[in-house]
């Protein structure tokens, strides 16, 4: 039987709103219907495996017509979410690599005492903070991943980054110097909890620093496919400078960073004497001449990728009949492709994390291995979901002769070598 006939709409755990997270407005507007799917984290077990249970959910994507912010109002709760949760940085180079940085970074900018991080995931920041001599903490509200960076005897609380912790972590620590989320700070529906406890923590002098997804790289690059359930908000700076300035913050500086693809890296301070650089009006200015802040942009990617979405689906789907593809990377963006594009052909999905591997895909349940059994066993073409990591990939993957098929930002054949065919 078709998984996609078995799966079973769920509005149980939906808390849907009306109005914008950034501006509080109630003029959002509908721009990319992607209907009903399944949690892009919520991976299966074989043995668990009961197909009437797994449920889908409403995706829908507004943009705010007063200030631009792009946001999902299908609200899934966080316990729904995050409980168990399945991305380990750790696993992941390249983000190993850009932690170690932002820590350098951090320490050579700032001379932080005590740096606090809410959503730290395996504790691949705060890793290299100690390494530095830097002392810190964090709070995840995954109680696996929480124990992934316990047994590095790193300072990890498992909970919310609420009042309570705030009043923990004052009594144990003092105030931060430091306040950071990485890739997390748009996972909130409200954002104003976390912007009122970082204005409890941090000191009157400190920091709080942000890398979100930026809102500019999502249009450039038509990233619709980090447009699920986890992902609530995509900021762009004039949208994440609007909301902060509601409660008592002002972005000094911001730059453009490749984690994921392309996100945002800002410093915000309470300090009214604190002003904003350069690099701030250069990044408004560039969201000005875009119009990225404007419906307008919007409807048009959303246009696009409505297209894009469907020549890759029939595409593939011939390349299906006739050969034999694998995918690569079992991230949200691979649950995005292939249950948009109805991608049951797929006979297995690579993924080097243990947290994945031996599962099923979310809604398509394609079987997720180690990359050990592509050497084993290879396909004809390997259909890259996990496409920011395209090069990496490749390297690692260079004895493999078939060709390669890339999604995004362009629809791509790419044979063994670097070279496109």
């Amino acid at each position: 039987m078709n998984a996609f006939t078995t799966l079973q709409k769920s509005e149980t755990w939906i808390k849907p709103h009306n109005y914008c997270r950034a501006c509080k407005r109630d003029n959002l507007e509908l721009i990319l219907d992607l209907g009903v799917q399944p949690l892009a984290g919520a991976f299966l077990h074989p043995d668990q495996l009961v197909i009437e249970e797994e449920q889908l959910y409403p995706l829908t994507i507004h943009v705010c017509q007063h200030c631009g912010l792009v946001q999902n109002t299908q609200v899934i709760p966080p316990e729904r979410l995050y409980w168990q949760y399945h991305f380990s940085s750790k696993t992941i180079p390249s983000l190993v690599d850009h932690f170690k940085n932002y820590a350098l970074w951090l320490k050579n900018r700032f001379s932080p005492g005590f740096v606090f991080e809410f959503g730290c995931n395996d504790g691949v920041l705060l890793s290299p903070l100690d390494h530095l001599g830097i002392r810190s903490c964090g709070v995840d509200i995954s109680e696996n991943i929480c124990a992934l960076a316990r047994q590095e005897r790193l300072n990890v609380i498992h909970g919310y980054f609420d009042q309570e912790i705030v009043d923990r972590v004052l009594h144990e620590y003092g105030a931060a110097d430091i306040i950071t989320g990485s890739n997390v700070f748009a996972h909130i529906d409200e954002p104003g909890e976390i912007l009122n406890s970082s204005s409890r923590l941090l000191k009157s002098s400190g920091h709080l620093c942000l890398e979100v997804m930026y809102a500019g790289d999502l249009y450039e690059s038509m990233q619709w496919d980090s447009m699920y359930h986890e992902h609530l908000s995509f900021y762009s700076l004039h949208t994440l400078k609007l909301l902060l300035y509601r409660y008592g913050f002002i972005i000094v500086d911001a730059q453009r960073i490749p984690m994921h693809a392309g996100s945002l890296r800002i410093v915000a301070s309470m300090d009214s004497g604190e002003r904003p650089n350069e690099n701030v009006a250069n990044l408004l200015s560039y969201e000005n001449a875009i119009g990225l802040n404007h419906p307008d942009a919007w409807r048009s990617f959303s246009h696009a990728v409505r297209h894009k979405i469907s020549i890759v689906s029939e595409v593939m789907q011939v390349l299906g009949n006739s050969h034999r593809i694998w995918g690569y990377g079992a991230a949200g963006r691979a649950s995005m492709w292939l249950n948009a594009c109805r991608m049951d052909y797929l006979e297995a999905m690579v993924d080097i994390s243990p947290l994945r591997a031996g599962s099923l895909m979310p809604g398509i349940h394609t079987p997720i291995v180690y990359p050990d059994e592509l050497r084993k066993n290879p396909p004809d073409y390997i259909f890259v979901t996990a496409w920011n990591y395209l090069d990496t990939i490749r390297a690692k993957e260079n004895w493999f002769k078939g060709v390669w098929i890339v999604p995004n930002p362009d629809f791509r054949f790419l044979g063994p070598s670097l070279a496109s065919i």
